[in-house]
């Protein structure tokens, strides 16, 4: 479907005049909502899964798309551009990188050679565009969200203490970050070990699984080629782990099975596995020092505490001293594309207390240009808060326990 610039009427006349100047990113975000709400109602067309108010809607095209096509053709106006023509025109330019558009849009340079389309999918900038800005139309319906929400009431529904739900949380979040693939067996485990179920009689474990995996029949025992370092599924002939900051190739892996196994959709994997590695590597090296200090006879202990206050922060270091008293350092870990992005959106809750704030970048994302485009957002908007990369922030904190030991 397509429409001339003349069918579009900007939502608010006065905010898409081009003399009050326009935020481009803001314009971005909302094309990478708009294809985000195209390509979701395309599943639910393929799937026949979506509510039926929403079937009755298919193929008009979205609110937030119409918005950011009007936004751009006032952009080429004060231009003296006369583009986009129609939404055709910006459809394909979302499979060209941004700074190569008819129009200039005001992107950091890193981000300019960023393309919202890869073939018919939604590229990793435009799927992390649509979460950071959080718009409620879109990302509450995406699978993201749902898989969260998902995740929250298994917890909820597996635990009558606030740390049961805690440590349940803990458990699942961890899954979606260490197995892209489970098979059925290993699903009847977990739903053994926790058997809550919701008001339908479905426990929410297996709820779970099936928003954020997808079922493959092969019953009996199968070899799949996967990632021998992230464990996700490799297709032919990928050698190397193409997910950023992954050092893996490829290898097999043995799934026994009843009736197939689960291997995460999409949205899982980008969201919650492949974010989760950054998250993971530094629980990794947090109880890595824990355990050196403790073979050294430190007098100095450290603990972590994965996503405490469920998620709230992506993990807690505790430095306790021999005297009893104890100092915490929180952490948030992003693998994010865009530096302005996260800039722009990032917001670290207040809670809990803690001695120590720090906003810790994957190693593969912190280059100077990068940090330069994001403590550029920051600035003056976020207080109280270190920003550094994952090796950076290990060696601080075992650098931190070694001063408290007396031992610099």
């Amino acid at each position: 479907m397509s429409s001339t610039l003349r069918d579009i009427a900007p939502i608010d006349p006065a905010a898409a005049h081009p003399g009050l100047g326009l935020d481009d990113y803001q314009t971005v975000e909302l094309l990478a909502a708009g294809l985000a709400r195209m390509h979701l109602d395309r599943q639910y067309s393929r799937q026949s899964l979506g509510p039926e108010d929403r079937i009755g809607t298919l193929g008009a095209l979205p609110r937030a798309w119409r918005t950011a096509v009007t936004r751009l053709w006032w952009t080429g106006l004060a231009q003296q551009v006369y583009w986009p023509g129609d939404d055709l025109d910006v459809f394909a330019a979302c499979r060209r990188p941004l700074g190569t558009w008819p129009i200039r849009l005001d992107l950091a340079e890193g981000d300019r050679d960023q393309v919202l389309l890869e073939g018919d999918e939604l590229s990793e900038f435009a799927e992390q565009s649509v979460a950071l800005a959080g718009r409620q139309d879109v990302e509450a319906e995406l699978v993201e969200n749902r898989v969260f929400a998902l995740l929250m009431a298994a917890a909820q529904g597996n635990g009558s203490t606030q740390q049961e739900i805690q440590d349940a949380y803990v458990t699942l979040r961890l899954l979606l970050v260490h197995q892209p693939v489970l098979s059925d067996l290993d699903v009847i485990k977990r739903v053994r070990a926790m058997p809550a179920a919701s008001p339908q009689g479905e426990p929410y474990v297996k709820d779970l699984v099936r928003a954020a995996y997808r079922f493959q029949s092969e019953p009996g025992t199968v070899t799949l080629r996967v990632c021998d370092s992230c464990g996700n599924p490799l297709p032919s002939p990928l050698v190397r782990c193409p997910v950023a900051g992954c050092p893996g190739r490829a290898g097999t892996r043995t799934v026994s099975t009843l009736e197939g196994y689960w291997v995460q959709n999409r949205a899982t994997r980008r969201f919650h596995h492949d974010a989760g590695l950054v998250e993971d590597r530094l629980f990794k090296g947090s109880d890595a020092l824990a355990a050196q200090l403790v073979e050294n006879g430190s007098p100095v202990r450290v603990s972590l505490e994965r996503y405490p206050l469920m998620d709230t922060w992506d993990g807690s270091l505790h430095f306790t001293r021999g005297d009893g008293s104890a100092e915490c350092w929180l952490f948030d870990a992003k693998d994010t594309v865009s530096a302005t992005l996260l800039g722009r959106c990032f917001s670290p809750p207040s809670e809990p207390e803690a001695a120590r704030r720090f906003l810790v970048l994957s190693q593969h994302r912190a280059t100077p240009a990068y940090r330069a485009d994001l403590e550029r957002e920051l600035h003056g908007r976020v207080r109280g808060i270190t920003v550094m990369d994952e090796t950076t922030f290990l060696r601080q904190a075992a650098q931190h326990a070694r001063r408290l030991g007396g031992r610099a």
